[in-house]
């Protein structure tokens, strides 16, 4: 056809012929016993039998706009999402098989009659991902897929019985509001090692409203209060007696139809008088003249989308006669030949012998003056759902009745995508110059993450489903309803969500989350409009990751006209969006989801091309983007380049507390050393202390455990000294403090102390002193802990480790102040302060200012002293980010607003205490967050009591945690 035709030349031109990862449906299609069949005939004939079975197999083909990949003597082959991509590729290559054989019906029924050989043709589907593009020699060049989906495809195929389209579960699970199926169980394919569930096609199900959702999940609309007001205001006015004009413009999946829909129940609700015409555009109707209009017409007249031309017929003549009996002759006919009605003959002269430009503008007039005075008797609101999918000639029709308004009681809503380039935009624009008193323009924008949030809720009671499985959906749904539902979707597909007990609970770790197929869809359908430039661009910088530079992708694309000329085009189609100018050109994909699609498509010998030069751009312009450079460099397939980059990527995070990304990036580092021959003990060493202190502060003690286990082990082997030191000090002081086997910890610490000490082993003996001040404090055994503290600030010196000789000189003044040695404490606690001030280290100026110096001045009554330490303290603590500075800092000031009587004040600050006390994750300090909140209570009294009371019981519970 024509256009599909054109539509295939722009795909070659664009490039998407070429090899590319693509989610595809295929439709295979033969007859079954032609090999019979055909012995049967001359070759002549069973030719002409075979030329006129592909008439009908291949119109229904290019009625949907699928690719007919491959003639197979007795067969076909047909792709559907490849090169052109649709939203509903699935659904499409579903209809067309259930058209082929409606279609081939009465011929299969001929060449029984005609040649007495059986005949018949059977259909299979299969949807799922594939390499596409153009393969073969100089000879023959052919556009073809490759993949395993193929294999399952024409496993439905030939499994199938005669006359049924048989479909893969990956199709059905597409599709499954939109046809009626029979489950045939499990077919064999071969090659697979598990069986695939076969579904065969029954009927195809009256379209329902909404064809998207979460099967047994409903949430309230959030975010959309003031644009539900301005369509319902727009909507009581029609009900009033007015005429009015609304247009609800968003991307796919903000909305759109949910706030039609609201607005109708909100006016439903009030008893108004209205009614609602519906004329849905459908995206493989787009070459249907008129196919929404007439959805719309036989809504007006009452006649079902599937009555025949006579009962169309029949309900524009009663229509026409009830409202409009003097006008009926100058109003029906057009009407009805307009839509395909069988006019009477007596009829027929007003309408045989007009042009068809006439025949259209007499049509028009016609709708008019039939809508019109049916809004008289009862006001009608007119929905143009999915305008942007129309047909011309039915957008010619929405653009003409928007007049019709100013003197009818008729509502126009219009939905659409805003692409300023296509035909229903400039609906909007006739709507907005002509008739701006009486049109109101409702854009949707993203929900805000707040807002997001209460969906995620609404949907998925968030109370049982883990933080950070809720923040990676919102994450990757940046506020699109849609793609928020398709995301979760995925998830409980996938069997990652159930459902139990009322909650929701992830039986696996979610790490990622890949782009449901439903969504990539969408995504590449908008890619497939792109020319060349701005194709091969896209698929580039999704490589390079969600934001670019532009001197990065000048990187690896060399042709910078073609560049430039790529990024405007891809900034109009609003795929990516301009950042920054200064000091370098930045640019970000509008969507995390976009991002993940485009680059799916890439085939993975480009991406690892692109991946590795990135790489190498980053190690020499910028090499302190170690977690990008060690990203390529493993998306390269390079492992050993990425290991250094890894290991400090792996550090960075330890030191911010970004928890989850340390292990996952000492955890890979690992794999990459265990797979090599000879692996660096230095490397090893950090990776292994990485990985056990990450999972000690995520609380996984077990796993710290392990790998504290193993860095011994490796130490031993390997006759590091250090490195097995490193291993027992840690074993010990989780076996200690976590599992409370201290006698044995301490017996463990004394023996690499003495082991430390005989090998002059000056950081293996620091570290065992260093838990022993933390085990005996725990024990109380405050002079023990001094001795350490004094041990640590020696070696320090010895050393010229400041950091070790800093710690003990901050708390061994702690520790005084514990023992309450107050004057003692002050002593050494100046003098920690003073080094920590002279070394320039924030952190522990921040620790004295606000624990040992503070406390211990309280603790003589000094109460002024003691709050100008904390002012001093908090500070630093902020500028730092230094949560347990903070925390202290707060309890000091709380305790000393609540022994003044200022208890209000001293709830803030406990609160403020306990906030900062989360922040560290930390069970000790968040005890004793709550513990001082809940004193501040009691202190209160009243009805705090019973707050109070609630409190010091969860804080209980808290301290029988390890650290506790």
């Amino acid at each position: 056809p024509r256009e599909l035709l054109s539509k295939l030349e722009s795909a070659a031109v664009t490039g998407a012929m070429q090899g590319e990862r693509r989610t595809v449906t295929m439709l295979f299609c033969d007859v079954q016993g032609s090999t019979t069949a055909a012995e049967q005939l001359d070759p002549e004939e069973w030719a002409e039998i075979m030329n006129g079975a592909f008439e009908h197999l291949i119109a229904p083909v290019y009625r949907y706009e699928g690719t007919l990949a491959r003639l197979m003597g007795d067969a076909i082959l047909a792709f559907f999402g490849a090169p052109i991509g649709h939203e509903d590729d699935p659904e499409r290559a579903v209809r067309a098989g259930l058209e082929i054989l409606e279609a081939i019906g009465p011929y299969c029924s001929e060449i029984t009659r005609k040649w007495n050989v059986s005949f018949d043709v059977r259909v299979g589907i299969n949807t799922g991902l594939v390499v596409v593009g153009a393969v073969g020699s100089d000879l023959r060049v052919e556009y073809t897929a490759m993949g395993d989906a193929v294999n399952v495809a024409a496993r439905m195929e030939q499994t199938a019985a005669p006359g049924t389209v048989q479909i893969s579960e990956s199709t059905r699970a597409l599709t499954a509001k939109l046809f009626e199926f029979e489950s045939l169980g499990a077919i064999d394919v071969k090659g697979r090692s598990e069986p695939v569930e076969a579904h065969r096609v029954v009927r195809a199900l009256p379209r329902p409203d909404n064809i998207r959702g979460i099967e047994g999940l409903e949430a309230a609309m959030v975010g959309r209060d003031s644009e539900l007001e301005r369509i319902r205001g727009s909507l009581e006015a029609v009900a009033g007696g007015q005429g009015r004009i609304v247009s609800v413009q968003a991307e796919a999946g903000l909305g759109k139809s949910r706030l039609v829909a609201e607005a109708r129940a909100a006016l439903d609700s009030t008893g108004a008088a209205v009614r609602w015409v519906t004329g849905r555009a459908l995206s493989y109707e787009t070459n249907v003249p008129f196919a929404p209009a007439e959805r719309l017409i036989r809504q007006i007249v009452g006649v079902p989308e599937d009555a025949d031309a006579g009962a169309l017929w029949r309900a524009i003549d009663e229509a026409t006669r009830d409202v409009l009996p003097g006008r009926f002759v100058e109003v029906a006919p057009f009407i009805g030949a307009l839509f395909g009605a069988t006019v009477p003959t007596d009829l027929r002269s007003k309408v045989d012998y007009l042009e068809p430009g006439r025949l259209r503008g007499e049509a028009f007039r016609a709708i008019g003056e039939l809508l019109a005075a049916m809004a008289e008797e009862t006001p009608i609101v007119a929905v143009f759902e999915d305008l942007h999918w129309a047909d011309s000639a039915s957008i010619d029709l929405a653009a003409d009745l928007l007049g019709l308004t100013e003197h009818a009681p008729l509502g126009l809503v219009l939905v659409f995508r805003p692409r300023r380039n296509e035909p229903s935009w400039e609906v909007h624009e006739a709507a907005a110059r002509d008739h701006g008193y009486a049109y109101e323009a409702i854009e949707l924008n993203p929900l805000e993450l707040d807002e997001a949030r209460s969906l995620v809720s609404a949907l998925l009671n968030i109370d049982g489903l883990p933080d950070r499985v809720r923040e990676l959906i919102l994450s990757k749904s940046e506020g699109n309803p849609y793609f928020l539902e398709e995301v979760i979707k995925s998830l409980i597909d996938r069997g990652v969500l159930v459902h139990s007990d009322d909650r929701w609970v992830a039986t696996s770790e979610i790490v990622t989350i890949s782009v449901p197929d439903t969504l990539s869809a969408v995504i590449t359908t908008r890619l497939d409009s792109l020319d060349d430039p701005a194709r091969r661009v896209a698929q580039a910088a999704s490589v390079l990751g969600r934001e670019f530079r532009y001197d990065e992708l000048a990187a690896v694309l060399d042709d910078l006209t073609r560049i430039d000329e790529g990024l405007v085009r891809l900034q109009r189609r609003e795929i990516l969006r301009e950042t920054a100018r200064i000091p370098k050109r930045r640019y970000r994909f509008r969507h995390a989801l976009m991002q993940q699609a485009v680059y799916d498509t890439v085939l993975l010998r480009r991406r690892t091309e692109i991946h590795a030069t990135m790489a190498d751009f980053l190690e020499r312009l910028h090499p302190e983007r170690v977690e990008d450079i060690a990203d390529h460099h493993l998306a390269a397939r390079r492992p050993e380049r990425a290991l250094p980059h890894l290991v400090e990527a792996g550090s960075r995070a330890l030191s911010t507390f970004a928890l989850p990304e340390a292990i996952h990036r000492f955890e890979t580092a690992l794999e990459i050393l265990d797979g090599q021959e000879h692996a660096d003990g230095n490397s090893l060493r950090v990776v292994l202390e990485g990985v056990g202190r990450a999972k000690e502060m995520r609380f996984d003690f077990e796993g710290a455990a392990a790998a504290y286990a193993r860095l011994r082990q490796e130490g031993q082997a390997r006759g590091d000294l250090a490195m097995g030191l490193s291993g027992r000090n840690k074993s010990a002081l989780i076996s200690g403090m976590m599992f409370a086997d201290t006698e044995a910890a301490l017996d463990e610490l004394a023996a690499t102390e003495a082991a430390a000490r005989a090998a002059s082993e000056g950081e293996g003996l620091a570290e065992a002193c260093m838990y022993q001040c933390f085990l005996r404090t725990a024990r109380g055994e405050f002079d023990q802990v001094e001795f350490y503290m004094a041990e640590l600030m020696s070696l320090g010196e010895r050393l010229h480790d400041t950091e070790t000789m800093l710690f003990g000189m901050v708390h061994l003044a702690n520790t005084l102040m514990l023992a309450t040695k107050a004057d003692l404490a002050i002593e050494r606690g100046e003098k920690a302060l003073a080094k920590a001030e002279e070394y320039g280290n924030l952190r522990y100026q921040a620790e004295i200012l606000t624990n040992g110096l503070p406390f211990a001045h309280l603790q003589r009554g000094e109460v002024e002293a003691a709050l100008a330490y904390v002012e001093r303290g908090l500070e630093i603590a902020t500028q730092i980010g230094h949560h347990i500075s903070e925390s202290f800092a707060a309890i000091i000031q709380g305790k000393v607003a609540m022994s003044q009587g200022y208890y209000a004040d001293a709830l803030g600050l406990f609160r403020r205490a306990e906030a900062a006390a989360q922040a560290t994750g930390m069970p000790a300090f968040i005890t004793l967050g709550r513990c001082v909140t809940g004193t501040c209570y009691s202190a209160i009294g009243g009805p705090y009591v019973q707050q109070a009371t609630e409190i010091h019981a969860e804080t209980l519970e808290l301290s029988d945690q390890p650290m506790g």
